[in-house]
């Protein structure tokens, strides 16, 4: 009896480390892909129940940013993100593929609009790269220099 359970911990370890480490964002990619790239503060989160571009009912947050920088496409001073999760009432739905955000926090979007007419990260979660007070993506070698060094690569490269 002792193997299976010895068997059952390794198992459950390797899937912890293996599910832990994200594969790498290729940020040429993503600005390729995107419609727009901006570095934005978010100012205001309102989280209510909808349905998202597939029909599925669930919370969604409307995140408020105020654009510092745009990298890619026409600047707006703000703009709202559809985001897959949030808080209505005590009940929290947390989206494993999709980022919280909170007043305060700054990040690099990654835009594209939604089926229903809004805009959301353009490969989901991919799509927002939070920034730290040192301008680098946390849990990353990424700055925000480097970011917009691919940005500016990737539109010289014929995509817009």
């Amino acid at each position: 009896m002792r193997t299976p359970s010895v068997f059952l911990a390794i198992c459950l370890a390797t899937v912890t480390v293996w599910a832990s480490v994200d594969p790498p964002v290729d940020v040429g990619a993503q600005a390729k892909g995107a419609n727009k790239v901006v570095v934005a503060t978010v100012t205001d989160v309102q989280s209510a129940f909808g349905e998202n571009d597939f029909g599925d009912r669930l919370i969604l947050s409307r995140v408020s940013f105020q654009v510092n920088e745009t990298l890619k496409g026409t600047h707006e001073t703000t703009v709202v993100v559809t985001l897959e999760g949030g808080t209505v009432g005590d009940l929290t739905l947390e989206v494993s593929d999709m980022p919280t955000m909170e007043k305060g926090e700054r990040a690099v979007l990654f835009l594209t609009s939604s089926r229903a007419g809004g805009v959301v990260p353009y490969r989901r979660g991919s799509g927002l790269m939070k920034l730290d007070a040192d301008n680098r993506v946390p849990g990353t070698d990424l700055t925000l220099d480097d970011i917009r060094a691919a940005v500016k690569a990737a539109q010289a490269g014929g995509n817009q």
